[in-house]
């Protein structure tokens, strides 16, 4: 067996101090020959023999080459970026398209109604020719019933607003389990008017739009929508009906789930009596079911 003997260290000599920079060799070696040898020895080599070390005939075209790939990319920025100039003049254009296709409703809305108007009044004078006093009437009440004529009496306005910090969470929706924002959603509406229905409401309206058994009351995007119209808070929901209207309503479910809107995320309403509402009628009524009376009839 060999052994090996170390060098001790005389009695009372201190240790010689350690080179800081020992545990960084590596790095101080690459910082002073950053060449791999065999390329630097190459190199000197080349440079012995009088040659480049990089042919001076690519350099041109090296760059030429970049400024084209650099004038290409720019030219394909400035081609899919949008100016801000043509994004506001897309942007106006499609609002005045809007406007003048909400007009262009609004107009042929107002035509319809003419036409019906015209329509009722040829009906009541064929039913006076034939001594139909009693067809008439029930034409009439079944017009009302049904929202194809406008109709005006006496009844309450019940406004309906949503909570001072009303919003919507994160996906858009105004009430999630985890998020009390406080809007009136097409749900809500739907809960109020069934129950103003049962409390003996004879006609109703939401910011004017007429509420008949056929009406669509829903949501869409951030938006209620009512006989496919876009509505906008304060609901203003108008009914024609008996006084007793308020006390039935607030004993019924729509009167509770009303207030308990109220309570639990601060949805405001309110009631006012008005001796003199007129409730407007439905955009369109269609008729799905007719028959022919007979002569005695």
């Amino acid at each position: 067996m060999i052994k090996l003997k170390l060098p001790e260290l005389a009695t009372g000599e201190p240790a010689p101090p350690r080179d800081p920079a020992a545990s960084m060799s590596l790095i101080n070696d690459v910082i002073r020959h950053p060449l791999d040898p065999s390329y630097e020895a190459e190199a000197a080599k080349r440079r012995a023999s009088g040659a480049h070390s990089r042919p001076m005939n690519r350099s041109p075209l090296l760059i030429l080459t970049m400024i084209l790939i650099g004038f290409g990319l720019a030219t394909s920025a400035m081609a899919l970026r949008v100016p801000l100039g043509v994004a506001e003049k897309q942007h106006d254009e499609l609002v005045t398209r809007i406007n003048a296709g909400q007009k262009l409703i609004d107009q042929r809305s107002g035509t319809v109604k003419t036409l019906n108007a015209d329509i009722a009044r040829l009906q009541e004078s064929a039913l006076q020719r034939g001594n139909r006093t009693g067809t008439t009437d029930d034409l009439r009440e079944a017009e009302a019933i049904a929202g194809a004529v406008a109709v005006k009496g006496s009844g309450f306005v019940l406004t309906v607003s949503d909570a001072k910090n009303a919003g919507t969470d994160a996906q858009g929706d105004p009430r999630t389990s985890g998020s009390d924002t406080g809007r009136v959603t097409s749900s809500d509406l739907q809960i109020v008017v069934n129950g103003l229905w049962q409390a003996g409401a004879e006609a109703i309206s939401i910011n004017g739009q007429r509420i008949t058994s056929l009406t669509a009351v829903r949501f869409a995007g951030q938006a209620i929508l009512v006989n496919f119209r876009p509505l906008v808070p304060p609901y203003a929901i108008s009914v024609i009906g008996p006084g007793s209207i308020k006390a039935n309503f607030e004993k019924n479910a729509g009167g509770n789930y009303l207030s308990t809107l109220g309570k639990g995320v601060g949805i405001t309403s309110k009631f006012e009596t008005d001796k003199s509402i007129t409730i407007p009628a439905a955009p369109s009524v269609s008729l799905n079911h007719a028959r022919a009376l007979k002569e005695n009839q």
